[in-house]
């Protein structure tokens, strides 16, 4: 038991100074820090010395902004806009898919056997206003996260 304790201790404590870094280490990191895409719209922020330069683009239009106080909330705003675009377009695609699977199991159930359909019609509908209620609001979702992304990239970029 003892040398078991012992073990686990080394263990633990070989994988916390893998996995810590000192401040130096991440201060001298050079390179792309971040970067997202979404239906268009896309930026890579990049670290060169102490300066953050970001590159914005819609549909391949790319323009390269130096970070600065004066528009650090923007591309802030704007990486977040991209970057829920994303996570709602595949909640949308995800909901739409599930509506498919029941319209087809159901249109299948119709034709092999009437009485069943009958007997799960009640769970049938609410599973699929569940699934329309869910790409609804995703497609509401996304189209005010993509205004918002609108937005941010022509604040950005005029």
């Amino acid at each position: 038991m003892k040398k078991c304790i012992l073990l686990m201790s080394f263990c633990f404590i070989l994988i916390l100074s893998a996995c810590s870094q000192s401040e130096e280490d991440t201060q001298e990191y050079l390179g792309v820090i971040g970067d997202g895409k979404t239906l268009g719209y896309e930026y890579t922020v990049t670290k060169e010395k102490n300066k953050l330069s970001w590159k914005v683009g819609y549909k391949g239009d790319i323009s390269i902004i130096e970070e600065s106080a004066a528009n650090k909330d923007d591309l802030v705003n704007y990486m977040h806009a991209v970057n829920d675009s994303k996570l709602v377009l595949a909640k949308l695609i995800t909901s739409v898919s599930y509506l498919l699977i029941v319209i087809i199991t159901t249109l299948v159930l119709y034709k092999k056997n009437r009485k069943m359909l009958k007997d799960g019609g009640v769970i049938i509908s609410i599973l699929t206003g569940i699934a329309i209620y869910i790409a609804f609001k995703a497609s509401f979702d996304l189209s005010s996260l993509l205004q918002d992304a609108k937005y941010y990239y022509l604040t950005l970029t005029n």
